[in-house]
């Protein structure tokens, strides 16, 4: 055997026959690092718990213009320019506010006004609850709210009658009726109001019939359009929460104002920064008392051993094997005391989760991402080295003819 490979060896059996002060030093590194990796897990948790719950309703994701329909108006290529923005997911453009308003009766007798919002492939809404997406056809399909199925005594299957009518240029009052046929139905936390999507074609042909164009697909009468359709403003969502502001920053550039819901988005950034802020803090207030504990553990455990290390050197050990004597020890300490932190750290966020269960929801509301383990653990690992440096030279620098002196 090797004398570094010997020294390892002797190292370790003087660690564990030092068992009590071995013990002791892992319980110090425990109690320091155990609190960090809870308020770190509480931290990260309870911000991913917000982050989900904001993200429950897909409108947190909703991005819409400001400007009304007389100030600004977009073709469908700016619709679809705007959903390859860098952060987007979806767009769709929306008619005039008029056209969307829409009295629906019921062959029950029963008559309500809901709000139609065009809605295409992909809607997010209907994705987000697994709800069927509508299709359109001979007699297209809609989406109700429950609100609005309740007031109209409807159910999946139902068909609705969409009573239009309009003022000719002549003076002449005309009337169409459309049929909507019900695919799907929202529940009560989708959407509490009377409301419902149905396929952007069908609120085109509702607002051409109000201009008198001619749908001739829907028989709609009325005069040919030449002009290329313009809305009057787009729903679009984003990707994710960070999605939002880089969307909005996007429009921003293109002179768009628009309105999300940044306020909430923001409050949890605030939050999350305040809270690492915080366990900054703690961390280097916890790391000072870290490296002073395992600086002095060390400069001690080479003072009492000094007579035992020149007995090495006489016995032909070299510099670089007696280095390794503190550093193996001082890490087989830190590695101990790491282990313990995590096994109580695991404990403790079990005990929370469950305990909280109920508030939050089914999330977990202490968890340590992948990211934060590797920086504690490197950082410990990174500490202890740095305190051992001056216990390793000293070790290094023992005088075998002081040990033959003292014996």
């Amino acid at each position: 055997m090797s004398k570094r490979r010997l020294a390892f060896f002797l190292a370790v059996r003087d660690w564990l026959h030092e068992r009590t002060l071995s013990l002791c030093a892992v319980l110090a590194l425990a109690s320091m690092l155990t609190p960090i990796l809870v308020l770190d897990g509480v931290a990260n948790g309870v911000i991913l718990a917000m982050r989900a719950k904001l993200l429950e309703d897909p409108a947190v994701l909703v991005i819409t213009p400001i400007s009304s329909d007389v100030e600004r108006s977009y073709t469908a290529s700016d619709i679809a320019q705007f959903a390859q923005l860098p952060g987007a997911r979806f767009a769709i453009g929306r008619i005039r506010a008029m056209a969307t308003d829409v009295t629906l009766q019921s062959d029950k007798g029963k008559s309500q006004v809901v709000h139609l919002e065009p809605c295409a492939p992909g809607e997010p809404v209907l994705s987000h609850y697994g709800l069927r997406e509508p299709q359109d056809g001979s007699v297209p399909e809609i989406v109700l709210s429950q609100r609005a199925a309740e007031k109209l005594g409807v159910e999946r299957g139902s068909e609705l009658i969409a009573p239009l009518g309009r003022r000719t240029r002549e003076g002449r009052f005309e009337s169409f009726q459309l049929t909507l046929k019900v695919c799907d139905i929202m529940a009560a936390n989708v959407a509490d109001r009377s409301m419902g999507f149905v396929p952007l074609p069908v609120l085109e042909a509702i607002q051409d019939y109000h201009d008198e164009f001619a749908v001739p697909e829907r028989g709609m009468t009325g005069r040919e359009r030449t002009a290329e359709r313009l809305y009057g403003s787009f729903r679009l969502y984003a990707k994710d929460l960070d999605g939002v502001e880089s969307v909005s920053r996007e429009f921003k550039a293109l002179g768009i104002e628009v309105s999300t819901k940044a306020r909430e988005i923001a409050s949890i950034r605030s939050l999350s920064s305040s809270l690492k802020r915080v366990l900054l803090i703690l961390a280097v207030a916890v790391g000072t008392g870290f490296l002073a504990h395992t600086l002095s553990s060390a400069q001690a455990s080479v003072s009492r051993k000094l007579r035992m290390l020149g007995l090495l050197r006489l016995l032909g050990f070299s510099r670089l094997a007696l280095i390794s004597y503190p550093l193996v020890q001082i890490f087989l300490t830190t590695a101990s005391g790491l282990l313990l932190a995590f096994l109580v750290y695991a404990l403790v966020s079990v005990s929370i989760d469950f305990f909280f269960a109920e508030q939050s929801g089914g999330f977990a509301l202490c968890q340590l991402g992948l990211n934060d383990t590797l920086v504690i653990v490197g950082c410990v690992l990174l500490l202890s080295a740095a305190a051992c440096v001056r216990s390793a030279i000293k070790a290094s620098c023992v005088d075998p003819s002081a040990v033959i002196r003292e014996v």
